[in-house]
């Protein structure tokens, strides 16, 4: 799996607006920047170096749990490409009710 490509799905993009305009505005926007950055290097460790994480809720997916900020990274692999669908915060309801 290693080397595959990185594609950002809508819903993950939107995601990570939404993960940055919170940050920008409880915390300004050093932390968003760290915040983001961070994101955005694991969803590219996990493309380049074919890390694999635990089975996700949905079917065809994978998730990353964040260890230094509280998030999820929800992706999918294929055979050229990584797509990552969603960045969930640990707290979503997309966890609790399994959505």
């Amino acid at each position: 799996m290693p080397g595959k490509r990185l594609e950002y799905a809508v819903r993950s993009r939107r995601d990570l607006e939404a993960i940055e305009k919170y940050h920008l505005e409880v915390a300004g926007d050093v932390v968003a920047d760290r915040v983001i950055d961070a994101i955005q290097s694991q969803a590219e460790k996990i493309a380049t170096l074919g890390l694999t994480f635990r089975p996700g809720i949905r079917q065809g997916t994978r998730e990353c749990v964040m260890t230094r900020y509280p998030y999820i990274l929800v992706y999918r692999i294929s055979a050229r490409r990584v797509e990552l669908a969603r960045v969930v915060h640990q707290r979503a309801e997309y966890f609790q009710r399994g959505r």
